[in-house]
């Protein structure tokens, strides 16, 4: 059993939104969305948008972001 704490997938995705576009104004339009557990991880996360600004540095820094996040926390059941 996890001891980690739990976080709602808004205040995961608030997160993650926030550090994905602190000095990266090219992810501005970038949406976040938490994802339940799926594939032995306890969430994940997709990236939405639209343009050429939602670019491939976009991904990764959210990847990167999720990977940091879910060691930290677990996602609070509804």
């Amino acid at each position: 059993m996890s001891i980690r704490p739990k976080k709602t997938a808004s205040d995961l995705k608030l997160m993650i939104e926030e550090r994905l576009r602190s000095g990266h104004p090219e992810c501005e339009r970038a949406e976040v969305i938490i994802n339940p557990p799926a594939k032995g991880l306890p969430w994940s996360a997709s990236l939405f948008g639209e343009g050429p600004t939602i670019d491939q540095d976009c991904r990764r820094r959210v990847e990167a972001i999720v990977a940091e996040l879910r060691e930290r926390f677990d996602l609070a059941s509804s």
